[in-house]
């Protein structure tokens, strides 16, 4: 039996951050399983069922090129969906897929471990849409996103007091658009580039505190992964190593002299992202028979045309409207050079340039989605600023006894906000496609529809 004592004794060895980690996950969790999507076939719909074809056409189905055998699986899974959707028809009569194929290799772990399971009941594994492959693919991808939250707690301690980097995963794990990228939205590529981004900025810290061979190796797959998954995480994927710490004239001189005696690690880190980012190349070569294929077809950014305060402030989809609290990391920029200074020039150069480039995207909104989605990649970054904040206003040196509890409780009141509204999206409350002030305003903190 496991006494009382014990038990606080090992509460008591924890951290904020790890409670908060647990509570968060508890509730994803839950939130997970309450949509319950694998018991209706909707998991792999939409892009998701894009990112998904390359697993059961060439491990299962042996169609590649030709789409025969999926589209007849995925016409069997959704009868009101046209099957043909998300392939692309190259003249040479091949077709290979809309998607570059970075999510299919994130499936995989799930998707071999539904294959093992199969096998290990004695049952025959048929197209890759049985309800094991939904169900544990969607949990893997909530994993990930619980990963990444983990480690980005780790190293929010590095740099801020305990309770201060538990505060901001709290309100990142429960009161942003997050939670809905972990669970009902799990399989779209945000909640996982969330996590390979989270993994990006540690380790870029550590290839520069002590630099290695077998580092630079992960750092190198890690970014051919996220050029796998989304092509313009290029930007992250060079922002973030090159910007990282660049916080005065000294500091790049000294950048520059260490790529120079480490540049055959900065030669692994580049050969290794382009090897892996140019397993897509490949791919297409072998089943398209030709090297390029235009993925994302009519699709295109207006650089001359953003829609930065539709995107951030509209009620349709907006980022700010939906994760408001995100307001703190712009806020607590003013303070982020007292306690991460290396992570700095991040918020005011990358944070910008990527932002922009995301709401020139032609359709600004993002199709069927929840309050700006292609901002999640940024989160492990407006991370340091939201820290900053708090450690400004609740850290240990603050000193400020009960001053800053109003602010505390109107933070807790907007999660709680938050988590009402990621439930509402699973629910359709909040709509998907057609949101506008008028709606929001009548179902405002409603959990099912009026009668």
């Amino acid at each position: 039996m496991i006494r009382m004592q014990q038990v606080r004794q090992w509460l008591a060895q924890g951290s904020h951050t790890s409670y908060v980690w647990l509570c968060v996950s508890i509730i994803t969790l839950a939130f997970l399983l309450k949509d319950e999507k694998w018991n209706s076939n909707r998991v792999f719909t939409s892009d998701p069922a894009g990112y998904y074809m390359y697993l059961p056409s060439g491990l299962l189905l042996d169609d590649l090129g030709d789409g025969s055998w999926t589209s007849a699986a995925r016409r069997e899974y959704r009868p009101n969906v046209d099957p043909q959707w998300e392939f692309v028809p190259l003249p040479n009569g091949r077709k290979v897929f809309k998607f570059p194929m970075g999510m299919a290799v994130a499936y995989s772990p799930f998707f071999f471990t539904a294959n093992v399971a199969y096998k290990l009941e004695g049952r025959p594994v048929t197209n890759g849409y049985e309800r094991a492959y939904q169900y544990l693919i969607s949990v893997g991808c909530m994993l990930y996103v619980l990963l990444g939250l983990w480690l980005l707690g780790k190293e929010l301690r590095r740099y801020f007091d305990d309770h201060v980097a538990a505060f901001t995963l709290l309100i990142i794990g429960l009161g942003t658009n997050l939670l809905t990228y972990a669970t009902s939205e799990g399989l779209m590529a945000h909640g996982t580039l969330f996590m390979l981004n989270v993994l990006l900025l540690r380790a870029t810290r550590r290839w520069y505190e002590r630099p290695s061979a077998a580092v630079a190796a992960g750092l190198g797959l890690l970014g051919g992964l996220m050029l796998l998954i989304r092509p313009s995480e290029l930007m992250l994927l060079a922002g973030v190593p090159v910007l990282w710490g660049l916080t005065s004239w000294a500091a790049l001189q000294e950048r520059l002299r260490f790529w120079q005696q480490h540049w055959l690690q900065c030669l692994l880190i580049a050969g290794l992202a382009l090897l892996v980012g140019g397993m897509q190349f490949v791919f297409w070569r072998v089943v398209g028979l030709q090297w390029l294929v235009p993925f994302y077809p009519g699709e295109t950014f207006h650089f001359d045309d953003p829609h930065i305060l539709l995107g951030f402030f509209s009620f349709r989809k907006g980022w700010l409207i939906y994760s408001p609290l995100f307001v703190l990391s712009f806020v607590g920029i003013l303070w982020v050079r007292r306690w991460a200074p290396k992570a700095l020039p991040l918020l005011l150069v990358l944070v910008p340039v990527y932002t922009y480039v995301t709401f020139c995207w032609h359709q600004w909104e993002y199709g069927g989605s929840y309050g700006g989605r292609p901002m999640i990649s940024l989160y492990p970054i407006l991370a340091f600023g939201m820290a900053a904040f708090w450690q400004r206003w609740l850290g240990r040196e603050a000193r400020l006894g009960w001053r800053p509890a109003p602010l505390v409780l109107l933070a807790g009141c907007l999660v709680v906000v938050g988590l009402i509204q990621n439930y509402q999206y699973t629910i359709g409350l909040i709509n998907c496609c057609e949101m506008d002030w008028e709606t929001y305003r009548k179902y405002f903190l409603l959990l099912q529809w009026p009668s």
